[in-house]
């Protein structure tokens, strides 16, 4: 039986991909989805609003306003996330989560909602990117803060937030690897200027480039005296995305399980 889903900002970038890819899995099923209130899309067919021939779904501005469904996929703003997120508490439907730029207090509503329902909330559904977490974990408590370590992530021009919710989950997993290695708690910087004097250890840099249609591009350096690592992660299609997507939300139906996840449990990557 095809897994029932809704799709949170529909028409946007990553929700027309999600659409399409959906629409073409076979154990997918489309029953619309929800865009903001001033949407020029609204009470549009899915046919009108994303050119899928003969789709019957509609774009609605609410959760309640759609056929029932298994699944809902939701990349759009913490304010929208989190609304929809109570639609999905109040009626037991599984959520996969891509939304960034969550508050402490935001993200700890989501923490909240996983005691009821099952949720994967990532910064990124690559499949790549998710083993480049792995990576940079593996390497940070190889090295440790004795060398220099610098992450850089560059995005398109419409980008709202800066640096990237995947730039902060690089720094986590280096975080993660420190305190494997000895227990150092990274000193973040965003950028330099000025006279700043020289590079103190347990610092991580922080930078974020924004320009062209760049779908994502992640590094992580490494630099010791006479030597230096470089991780990189290229996205060069949304589509990568999307059916990371998917494969969390198959992932969490086959569970049946309330809770919170990410993508290393979808993939199954040993922690720690």
């Amino acid at each position: 039986m095809a897994i029932k889903v809704a799709i949170a900002g529909i028409v946007g970038r990553m929700g027309r991909m999600l659409a399409t890819e959906c629409q073409a899995a076979e154990d997918f099923e489309v029953v619309g989805g929800v865009e903001y209130a001033e949407s020029p899309y609204l009470n549009q067919s899915l046919e009108q609003s994303l050119g899928l021939i003969g789709h019957q779904g509609w774009v609605r501005e609410k959760l309640s306003e759609l056929p029932s469904f298994d699944l809902l996929i939701d990349f759009t703003t913490p304010a929208a996330t989190l609304s929809h997120l109570d639609y999905c508490r109040q009626n037991k439907v599984a959520a996969v989560i891509g939304t960034t730029g969550f508050s402490e207090l935001e993200q700890q509503l989501i923490r909240e909602a996983a005691s009821e329902i099952a949720i994967v909330h990532a910064h990124n559904y690559s499949v790549g990117l998710t083993i480049l977490l792995d990576l940079v974990q593996q390497a940070s408590a190889h090295l440790g803060p004795e060398v220099d370590t610098e992450i850089v992530e560059w995005h398109h021009n419409q980008k709202v937030d800066a640096p990237s919710g995947t730039a902060y989950a690089l720094l986590d997993a280096v975080q993660s690897g420190w305190r494997q290695n000895n227990g150092t708690t990274p000193s973040l910087v965003h950028g330099r200027e000025g006279v700043t004097g020289s590079r103190p250890r347990a610092e991580v840099g922080l930078h974020a480039l924004r320009g062209g249609d760049v779908v994502g591009e992640h590094h992580v350096l490494f630099a010791a005296s006479g030597e230096r690592i470089e991780l990189t992660h290229r996205a060069s299609s949304r589509v990568n995305f999307a059916q990371g997507a998917m494969r969390a939300g198959r992932w969490l139906l086959l569970r049946q399980d309330r809770g919170l996840f990410d993508m290393r449990d979808v993939l199954d990557l040993k922690r720690p």
